[in-house]
């Protein structure tokens, strides 16, 4: 049985992350990539990694398949993560992401991964009944076999054991998500305007647009407004920034910035008071900043992540 203070991370199409540099790309050219990195990636991977790094219990699972997904097991075992992932007859995808040299200008090929069957989806709930999560995190794109219909069932069922699911997909699924009432969201300004059909670009509107679906989503944090980040819940709001800094890959911020938040948010009994949800957003933004700051797939550890926090900048809005 999972401990209750447990955060089980979700990553319904995990995937090899593959990466490297090349002085330039030229098409119907050959380029030689140098430093070459394989790394278990996914977006419920990677805020597993950032939460475990700062001390939560965490539980990856997920469905993996074939020799990349062996792989991929073997490389995240070496992260001491704990993890139950699903074994499927389908194989695991890999992702290549190519940065250029001095620019640091990134490349990235995403490919669909593996087609999930009945048995394999009842796999996964079977274990999420079993376990006695504290928080469930559900991260990243779909794979053939998971729809948005699957997520909804499971939020409401988890919903009704008062476990808390944080959800960190793409706007386009997540605006089929938003009724089943998850507790947490982070979507980026362009998924935001896709989950809401709304154009909206300024702080002011955005903090509308976001009071508007707080019954529905108690927690609501959008990336990349004005600079900075909101969160938004149905009594409060808060803005944030992170200092200059010079970014060198911008793989896992979003992630990384998922992963401390609900490692605060559980930490903090899942309580939504004022200074628990502003201590979310600094150490979210954080953690974001440590992984923008390292070069290629490689994320923000936990020194560096306490070393961005004073530098955070924080107000409330409200």
């Amino acid at each position: 049985m999972v401990k209750q203070t447990m955060i089980i991370t979700i990553t319904p199409n995990p995937a090899l992350d593959v990466s490297g540099t090349v002085p330039k790309l030229t098409p119907n050219e050959k380029a030689y990539v140098s430093h070459e990195m394989r790394l278990p990636g996914g977006n419920g991977v990677n805020a597993a990694r950032i939460a475990h790094r700062l001390g939560a219990e965490v539980v990856a699972t997920g469905f993996l398949g074939g020799s990349v997904g062996k792989e991929f097991a073997e490389l995240l075992s070496q992260e001491k993560i704990p993890q139950h992932f699903i074994d499927i007859k389908g194989h695991t995808r890999s992702n290549v992401t190519i940065s250029l040299e001095k620019s640091h200008e990134q490349t990235r090929l995403s490919f669909p991964g593996p087609k999930i069957d009945k048995v394999e989806k009842e796999a996964l709930i079977y274990f999420l009944e079993r376990s006695l999560p504290h928080l469930i995190l559900v991260g990243g794109s779909f794979p053939q076999g998971i729809t948005t219909g699957f997520l909804n069932q499971l939020i409401k069922r988890f919903h009704e054991n008062d476990v808390p699911v944080f959800v960190d997909i793409p706007g386009k699924l997540l605006k089929n998500v938003i009724a089943a009432k998850p507790v947490f969201i982070k979507p980026n300004l362009t998924e935001y305007q896709e989950m809401t059909g709304k154009n909206v670009s300024k702080i002011k509107d955005v903090l509308k647009l976001a009071r508007s679906l707080s019954h529905m989503v108690p927690l609501q944090c959008i990336s990349s407004v004005e600079g900075g980040a909101l969160l938004v819940t149905p009594e409060h709001a808060w803005y944030g920034t992170i200092p200059k800094l010079k970014v060198q890959s911008t793989v896992g911020a979003g992630d990384s910035m998922v992963g401390a938040m609900a490692h605060v948010f559980v930490k903090g009994g899942n309580k939504l008071t004022p200074s628990q949800c502003e201590k979310m957003l600094r150490t979210g933004l954080a953690a974001s900043a440590a992984t923008l700051s390292n070069k290629g797939l490689t994320m923000g550890t936990k020194a560096s992540i306490f070393s961005f926090l004073p530098k955070i900048k924080i107000s409330q809005l409200d």
